[in-house]
């Protein structure tokens, strides 16, 4: 008698937050989901995204932590170079989990993995960046026909890129953007899932991650940024994204067959904007660690920080320039172009000869890192001592501030990296991460006594004008032949999605995986 075929369809949801899947879907909104946490297992998952939000995904398709993947956000340095970079997918240091089953014979079907590239030589179906939120590789397929199949079957992706919004967008236009998203990603993927052979598909919606970013307010009544008397007509932008990804999913699961184990995830979540990211570099400008033009000058100057450093001629000549004629001619700029000139204004904001440390761009954590000797060119921290000692330094610090008003603490943690992620990538991570208290609402001013006041806006009024955040809610939801229905997974993390996978479809665990299979979720 023939073994019956083992299948797999795992839908990742991009950035999708476990609090709100349970509140809408226990309130109606998302059926199908609910009707899937009913009739199989849901559980919260532990997440790298505590403390590096975006290396999520790369941590679930390679089964290895960052300090071994080495993704970790969209802008990072590299050991051995001076510059801030575009992260690149190619860039991770294993491969993703497809790869393993494709050489293992196993017919994989992949589609907009958030942070993929395409692989070579793959015998399977994989389109990239037809409809992520962020482009980290160019669009492709292979074989190379699959895309322009689907351009010409469905058209392009109606919703923008990130690269594209400059502001926050119109909450309407923007909701719909993302409803036509969901609902052709999933006319798509169903036409996948018929025309080609698999045995694995791995499908990524990103609707969930660019609605959290830019609508959170249109429904967050108590945000400062709420639209005062609401938003007439869009008053549950983000549900309603919610609710598309919801239907796209039912019809989705509704055309697999009952060999077929179903896998739901999200390796973070989404919340309120409450980041204090852009604080951080005058933070170490007080501390006499960091120099650039976009921070007060030398903290040991006159009245130790009452001079401010004055700006490079490029940069008061970008500053005179209005911002709408800047996102007007940025706009008209080719995609690789943009990244250049943000990456070059970022870089000669800082003054690698004097800085002692520096923050990579981010509006998620706060990523510092030091001038290290011997790993950054032209370092002056020595290892040692040194480094452990302004580590502590600028830990104390951070821990010191508060929020003016209230007297709450912004930083819900400072890790410290090597005490954290280990690994040979571990060199191009920062060296502490800062993590944001929600409850502080940090919206504009810091204080402490050693760095007295830090004076700004808040973070939604900054580029990238996010009014809503990364937050750790990670989860899975799994129903299928070979998952034991309604039971209680513990102590599960992202780093054994891939291992179940795999184990589910027969295939040997590589050495470097660093999670387990879910024994639940592999019964006979």
């Amino acid at each position: 008698m023939t073994a019956p075929r083992r299948r797999v369809l795992a839908i990742g949801l991009d950035s999708a937050d476990a609090d709100l899947i349970e509140k809408w879907a226990d309130e109606g909104h998302l059926p199908t989901l609910a009707a899937l946490r009913r009739e199989g297992t849901w559980a919260r998952l532990g997440t790298t995204a505590d403390v590096l939000h975006v290396s999520a995904w790369p941590t679930i398709y390679t089964g290895a932590s960052p300090g071994h993947h080495g993704m970790y956000h969209a802008f990072q340095i590299r050991a051995g170079e001076r510059a801030i970079h575009r992260a690149r997918a190619e860039e991770c240091g294993l491969p993703p989990f497809w790869k393993i089953l494709d050489d293992a014979g196993v017919k994989c079907l992949v589609m907009d993995a958030f942070m993929d590239y395409r692989l070579k030589d793959f015998r399977g179906v994989q389109i990239t960046e037809y409809g992520t939120w962020t482009w980290f590789t160019k669009p492709a397929s292979t074989p190379s026909d699959v895309r322009r199949e689907i351009l010409r079957r469905f058209g392009p992706y109606p919703a923008p890129e990130h690269t594209n919004l400059f502001t926050v967008p119109d909450p309407r236009t923007f909701r719909d953007q993302l409803v036509a998203g969901a609902t052709v990603k999933g006319r798509v993927v169903r036409w996948l899932l018929r025309e080609k052979p698999w045995e694995m598909a791995f499908v990524t919606f990103g609707e969930p991650h660019a609605g959290g970013h830019y609508l959170w307010h249109v429904s967050d009544h108590e945000y400062p940024s709420h639209p005062i008397g609401g938003a007439a007509g869009a008053e549950h932008a983000l549900r309603d994204v919610y609710a598309a990804v919801d239907q796209a999913i039912g019809e989705i699961v509704s055309a697999v067959d009952d060999s077929t184990t179903v896998m739901i995830v999200s390796g973070d979540g989404m919340g309120p904007n409450y980041s204090g990211c852009h604080l951080l570099p005058e933070v170490l400008n007080r501390l006499g660690l960091f120099y650039g033009t976009s921070v007060g000058g030398d903290p040991d100057g006159e009245e130790g920080r009452a001079d401010r450093s004055r700006p490079g001629l490029a940069a008061m000549l970008r500053q005179a320039i209005p911002l709408g004629l800047r996102h007007a001619v940025t706009r008209c700029l080719p995609r690789s172009l943009h990244y250049w000139l943000n990456l070059r204004w970022a870089n000669q904001a800082i003054d690698w000869d004097r800085s002692q440390a520096f923050c990579i761009p981010n509006s998620n954590e706060g990523y510092v890192r030091l001038n290290l000797r011997g790993r950054e060119p032209g370092g002056i921290v020595e290892t040692g001592a040194m480094f452990q000692e302004l580590l502590e330094t600028i830990h104390e610090a951070v821990e010191e501030l508060v929020v003016p008003t209230g007297e709450a603490r912004p930083a819900r943690e400072v890790f410290h990296m090597d005490q954290v992620f280990s690994g040979p990538r571990r060199g191009d991570l920062p060296d502490l991460v800062v993590t944001w208290n929600p409850n502080a609402r940090v919206l504009g001013d810091l204080r402490s006594e050693r760095c007295g006041l830090v004076h700004g806006p808040a973070g939604y009024q900054v580029a990238p004008y996010y009014t809503g955040n990364h937050r750790p809610n990670a989860f899975v939801l799994c129903r299928g032949p070979r998952a034991a229905s309604r039971i209680t997974l513990e102590r599960g993390h992202i780093l054994d999605i891939p291992a179940t996978i795999l184990t589910i479809l027969g295939i040997d665990l590589p050495a470097y995986f660093e999670g387990r299979a879910w024994s639940e979720f592999v019964t006979a």
